[in-house]
């Protein structure tokens, strides 16, 4: 009789062994999932924060000899730790998932240099990790410094537009002459 004890003490052993892997098994796809899930990126991404500097770019602010892959809109997003810059990426977005992925074939075809080696698609953005050369020498202050120098001319030239625009309506109007009889 103890030889039956044994083998069921065996098939119990396996059996929770089993569940054990399953259930390991599910934990590990339902992490992964979530991970995925969480990485797809969205506007509250491209904010500046305690770890990154974020440069927003509109479209008639960088274009590609073929425009028609040219993204809506783009953003330079300098990774730090203290004082240092870790890590440099440019995300373009497209309209959607298809059209990044054609702009990145277009980019691995046109272009033969170091950026090309490092791109990445998420959903409808097409991602360029800079080599460490590139920003390496690069400071969180001098960044923070040439955004917001950067964001102070975009900001000036859109008050400039909007200035020119409203004198442009002012002399519109100032043009139209109303004849009375």
């Amino acid at each position: 009789m103890a030889k039956k004890s044994k083998k069921k003490n065996n098939k119990n052993f396996l059996f929770v062994g089993i569940c054990a892997a399953v259930a390991t098994a599910v934990v590990i796809i339902a992490a992964i999932l979530i991970a995925n899930y969480n990485n797809t990126l969205d506007d509250s991404f491209f904010v500046s924060d305690n770890s990154k500097y974020v440069l927003a770019l509109e479209p008639n602010d960088i274009s590609f000899e073929d425009t028609e892959y040219n993204p809506i809109k783009a953003y330079y997003v300098y990774f730090y730790s203290g004082d240092k810059i870790t890590g440099l990426k440019a995300y373009l977005e497209y309209t959607d998932n298809t059209a990044a992925k054609a702009a990145a074939n277009y980019f691995k075809e046109n272009y033969s240099d170091d950026s090309t080696n490092n791109i990445a698609i998420n959903n409808k953005y097409v991602i360029f990790s800079a080599p460490e050369e590139e920003y390496q020498s690069l400071t969180t202050a001098s960044v923070k410094e040439q955004i917001e120098l950067l964001e102070s001319i975009k900001n000036a030239d859109t008050e400039e537009e909007n200035e020119n625009s409203g004198s442009s309506e002012e002399a519109a109007k100032e043009d139209l002459i109303i004849y009375e009889d």
